[in-house]
């Protein structure tokens, strides 16, 4: 099969409202060019990214102040580098649970989606950006200038003790783990409308004590480029706005939603390279478009890192390629409400004959209402019709006699399942004030999973941040999602709920602290044709708990320190049900 075989693409239209742009990308999630919800969330961070690049060179002071009154950062301007806006701050303090809680509670709709991290709540960043900096003074805030080059350079230097690396419940095993990443948000602005910009976070892990734990890599080394590093060129030509980008990451991810098994990991490269187009027809009717072209690499090793009763598993399997063409139209006649048609094509490619290779379609209409004067309503619908080649007959090696075992097993998923079926989500954000943010979002749509050709999900979150006292900031966040495969023979349905808290309290002007609690209860359910020998059928609760301290040594320098307990009880096998504690001590430093 090649692997660049040509596919027929088609162009449909999508949109969004320009002046909540920001806040409706905090509050979607999925899979671009799967799910329409995260396919907007594209059209939603290029149209605020096009009106701040128009506004400002990007400059920006270093000194940035804590307002204890409001328990917000303010610098001395409103606009930053990269896309950090404040809307997506404040969205970050409601997903915050989902990075610092330590909760492996993957959402079934997104573990196929290797563009962001596969938590239940919302992304934390927009698409132009890094998922989440380390820095709890400066909020990843920083500049220096060069001539016509401004930028913002960081270092992270971390040492982790995890008494149960591989999150085994009968033989843990401890080890160290050095963590240095280094961060860059900068652009250089050839003139008043074209300007080059790179946003990353790019670092290594080094597991010290057993170099063969490491899920993926060489030697115990680990490379991680936080999704969403990208490099971009804006130009602006006359009523259109273009960017050209190309975003780059390489993280962990995970072959299916039940992560109590360590096994269940491995490393994916991807990249996204891609052309958007804006167009202001008019002041009522604005057309964006984007092609984007996907390459995902699955990375694994052979020994202790991927060993257990499927260790002879091809995580190739799931390395693909897809090509997708989007676009919005959009209508907003007084610039208050906005209604519009979203829509597009995409192609998936897999380099192996494991899952199989499909056309996904989606159109529907889109509404933003304001509600009041801090709060909007968007609400879509529309259809998904996902068309699949039939896979090859399944062959299967095992011993003469009795059940194959995982490790034995070459086959396809055995999914022949196509999709034609309504989508819809609604998401209401509102700003109480400067010291309240909350958000519900809840949907019902289809993405690509990985043991099967898709998944499809309700899901409902919520989520709210608010400024308890002087100098606080508590973050209270809960999830439900039942998930259902489309087939195959490791097809298992999902229902999953949990919830999260974070409060952090800045004590003086130096010191900061900060504790979390999870809890997730997941329970997975195998389908009639599924074959039970390949999946567990085991409820199982989790629970996670951590400290965190942050020690200002000056403006540009910090010292954390953390606590994480995290345990799993798997229902009816403690074997697989496990505990974890993990040290961290982390210095920031930021130029």
């Amino acid at each position: 099969m090649s692997l660049f075989k040509v596919r027929r693409q088609a162009v449909i239209i999508r949109s969004l409202f320009l002046a909540v742009s920001a806040m409706m990308a905090a509050a979607a999630f999925g899979q671009y060019g799967a799910s329409p919800s995260q396919t907007g969330v594209f059209f939603d961070d290029f149209r605020s990214r096009q009106m701040r690049n128009l506004r400002s060179a990007g400059t920006r002071d270093s000194e940035v102040v804590y307002d204890y009154d409001s328990g917000v950062y303010r610098d001395n301007q409103g606009d930053v580098m990269g896309t950090r806006t404040p809307d997506l701050q404040a969205a970050r303090e409601v997903s915050r649970p989902s990075i610092r809680s330590g909760s492996v509670a993957f959402a079934a709709r997104s573990v196929g989606d290797y563009t962001n991290y596969a938590g239940q709540y919302t992304s934390p960043t927009g698409f132009f950006a890094p998922t989440y900096t380390s820095d709890p003074f400066l909020s990843g805030r920083r500049n220096l200038k060069l001539g016509p080059l401004n930028l913002g350079f960081g270092f992270f230097q971390g040492f982790e003790y995890n008494d149960n690396v591989t999150r085994s419940g009968t033989d843990p095993v401890s080890d160290v783990i050095s963590t240095s990443m280094i961060s860059i948000d900068a652009n250089y602005q050839f003139t008043q409308n074209n300007r080059l910009s790179l946003s990353t976070a790019i670092g290594v892990d080094r597991y010290i004590e057993n170099p063969d734990l490491a899920p993926y890599g060489n030697g115990g080394f680990v490379l991680n480029v936080l999704p969403g590093s990208t490099l971009a060129f804006d130009i602006k030509a006359g009523p259109v706005y273009f960017t050209l980008y190309n975003r780059f990451a390489v993280r962990p991810a995970s072959r299916n939603d039940f992560t109590a098994a360590r096994n269940q990991y491995f490393g994916v490269f991807q990249n996204d390279s891609g052309l958007a187009a804006n167009w202001r027809v008019n002041s009522a009717w604005s057309l964006a478009l984007n092609y984007m072209h996907s390459y995902s690499d699955a990375l694994s090793q052979t020994g202790g890192g991927n060993t257990g009763n499927n260790s002879s598993f091809n995580y190739d399997e799931f390395s693909r390629i897809s090509d997708s063409i989007h676009g919005s139209l959009t209508y907003s006649p007084t610039g208050t409400w906005v209604a519009g048609l979203e829509g597009g094509v995409t192609s998936v490619e897999y380099v192996n004959e494991f899952n199989a290779d499909g056309i996904l379609n989606n159109i529907g209409p889109f509404v933003v209402l304001p509600v009041g004067k801090s709060s909007y309503l968007r609400f879509a619908t529309g259809v998904q019709v996902f068309d699949f080649d039939s896979l090859p007959p399944q062959v299967v090696y095992g011993p003469p006699t009795g059940s194959p075992t995982p490790s034995e097993l070459a086959l396809n998923s055995g999914d022949q399942s196509d999709l034609n079926e309504v989508y819809y989500s609604l998401t209401l954000t509102n700003r109480l004030n400067s010291r309240v943010t909350q958000s519900l979002s809840m949907g019902h749509e289809s993405a690509l999973n990985l043991t099967s050709n898709f998944v499809t999900a309700d899901y409902v979150n919520y989520g709210i941040a608010f400024v308890g006292w002087k100098g606080s900031r508590i973050s209270l966040s809960t999830y439900y999602e039942k998930a259902t495969a489309s087939g195959g023979a490791f097809a298992q349905d999902f229902d999953q709920y949990g919830g999260d808290l974070y409060i952090s309290h800045r004590l003086t002007s130096t010191l900061q602290l900060g504790a979390g609690y999870h809890y997730g209860f997941t329970s997975p359910s195998t389908q009639p044709q599924t074959n039970r020998t390949f999946v567990t059928n085991e409820d199982f609760a989790q629970h996670a708990f951590n400290l965190d301290f942050a020690y200002l040594l000056s403006k540009k320098a910090t010292l954390t320190f953390g606590y994480r307990y995290f345990t799993t009880d798997v229902k009816g096998d403690g074997d697989l049900s496990f505990d974890q504690n993990r040290l961290v001590m982390g210095f920031n430093y930021n130029f």
